[in-house]
C-alpha cells in the first residue's frame, strides 16, 4: 500500500472522531458548542443572502483552523464537497427561468439556476460543517452529561444521542477493516471508476451490517448488566458555564439576529 493510500486510510478512520486539544473552542461548554452548531445550521437555511451564508462558512473554517483540527476535518470536507458538487450540478441545470447565461441544446444555465446552485451548496457546507466540528471538539461523554445536568434531558435519550454520534467513526473503521480484508483476498476495490467502485463496495455493506448488529447487541447486554437506567447519573467533571461561554453565546445571538435581518 502506498504512503498516500495509507494517509487516506488513516484520515478516513479518524473522520468525525474527537480530537484532543486545549484551544478556546475545546474549552467551551458542550452545550455552547451544540448551540453554535444549531444556530449556524438554522441561520444558513433561514437566510437567502449568499454573502451572509458565506460569512458563516468562513467563521466556521476559522474555528477549524484556530482549533487545529483542519487536517482531521479534510476527509469530511472531501465527502461534503462531492455531495455538494452533485447537488450543485442538478440545481444548476434544472431551472429554465431567468436570464440565460449559456445554453446548448436542452441544457440551459440561467441566473436563477446559478443562484440556486450556489445557495444550496453554501447552505450544505455552512449547516453541516459546524456540526462536524462540534463532534470533533467535544467528548461525547461530556455532551451527554451536560444534556442531563443542565437541560434535564432523560439520561436514556442523551445516551442514545451520544451513541449514535460515536457509532459514526466506529462504522467507518469497521468498513475500512472489511475493505482491507477483502483486498487481501484479491477483491479489486481500488479503481478510479466511481460507478465500478460503488458496485464493488455495496456488497461489503452486508458484513458491515452483520458486524454492527452484533456490536450493538453486545453493548446492549453490557450496559444492562451494569444497571443502565436504574439510578440517577452523576459526573465528576465541572460542566458549569464560564465567561467565555457567555461571550460566545452573545456572538451567536448577534449572528442569528443578522440572519433575521438578511
Amino acid at each position: 500500500m502506498s504512503e498516500a493510500k495509507k494517509g487516506e486510510t488513516l484520515e478516513m478512520k479518524n473522520m468525525l472522531s474527537y480530537v484532543h486539544g486545549t484551544s478556546f473552542f475545546h474549552a467551551l461548554n458542550p452545550l455552547t458548542k451544540l448551540g453554535w452548531a444549531l444556530v449556524f445550521g438554522i441561520a444558513s437555511f433561514m437566510s437567502t443572502n449568499l454573502y451572509y451564508i458565506l460569512a458563516l462558512l468562513l467563521i466556521t473554517l476559522g474555528v477549524m483552523v484556530t482549533s487545529r483540527v483542519a487536517y482531521e476535518s479534510l476527509p469530511f470536507l472531501k465527502a461534503l464537497a462531492m455531495i455538494g458538487l452533485v447537488l450543485m450540478l442538478i440545481q444548476l441545470l434544472f431551472p429554465t427561468e431567468g436570464q440565460v447565461y449559456w445554453s446548448i441544446g436542452k441544457i440551459v444555465i440561467t441566473d436563477q439556476g446559478l443562484h440556486g446552485a450556489l445557495l444550496l451548496t453554501l447552505r450544505l457546507f455552512a449547516a453541516l460543517t459546524p456540526l462536524s466540528l462540534m463532534i470533533m471538539l467535544t467528548p461525547m461523554t461530556d455532551l451527554c452529561a451536560a444534556l442531563v445536568q443542565k437541560i434535564k434531558v432523560p439520561y436514556k435519550y442523551a445516551f442514545a444521542v451520544m451513541m449514535s454520534l460515536r457509532f459514526i467513526p466506529m462504522f467507518i473503521r469497521q468498513m475500512d477493516q472489511i475493505i482491507q480484508a477483502q483486498s487481501c483476498r484479491g477483491h479489486a476495490i481500488d479503481t478510479k471508476n466511481p460507478f465500478k467502485k460503488v458496485k464493488e463496495v455495496v456488497p461489503l455493506c452486508v458484513p458491515l451490517l452483520v458486524a454492527s448488529v452484533k456490536k450493538i447487541d453486545t453493548m446492549a447486554v453490557s450496559i444492562e448488566v451494569r444497571g443502565f437506567g436504574q439510578d440517577a447519573r452523576s459526573s465528576y467533571k465541572d460542566l458549569s458555564f464560564h465567561p467565555r461561554d457567555f461571550l460566545f453565546l452573545l456572538f451567536l445571538i448577534v449572528a442569528f439576529a443578522l440572519g433575521i435581518v438578511f
